[in-house]
């Protein structure tokens, strides 16, 4: 072979090893499973359409939120969130009331809250995929008098 074949071929192999290694993509495995890394409150929906309810961000402690509502009868509320990275594997979320008088004060079904009376609900949720991502939501449900006297 000539030197000049030689040369192009070394040069071609050198070119493509570099081009593969810039634009090519990463190899995954077949079974790779992202896991949910935060759970975000977004929006605070409720049946009596209460307007500006604000999710508050606790200060001292990571992954807990506070929501103040007014209590009406069949109150029923849902709190959307966004999970983090939004293509996670398993993007499932359950929600648990943590708080010893729960059964009295709300009823979960699914994500909703039916709120059943005054009081304040200790809202867990947590991701279904095992990563441990969880955030905590404290519910205070006060009588319409109050709530609208603090929010004045």
């Amino acid at each position: 072979m000539k030197k000049s074949t030689v040369l192009i071929v070394v040069i071609t192999f050198v070119i493509s090893v570099v081009i593969v290694g810039v634009f090519g993509m990463q190899m995954m495995s077949y079974n790779t499973r992202i896991y949910v890394e935060e759970i975000v409150p977004t929006e605070v929906i409720t049946s009596s359409n209460v307007s500006n309810v604000k999710i508050q961000k606790s200060a001292e402690r990571e992954g807990e939120y506070s929501v103040i509502l007014p209590y009406s009868e069949g109150l029923a509320v849902r709190i959307d969130f966004e999970i983090d990275p939004a293509d996670a594997t398993d993007g499932n979320v359950e929600l648990k009331a943590t708080n010893s008088d729960a059964a009295e004060l709300a009823r979960i079904d699914g994500l909703t809250v039916h709120v059943l009376k005054v009081g304040t609900l200790r809202l867990n949720y947590r991701a279904t995929d095992g990563s441990g991502a969880e955030i905590t939501v404290y519910l205070f449900v006060l009588t319409p008098d109050l709530y609208y006297s603090m929010m004045g």
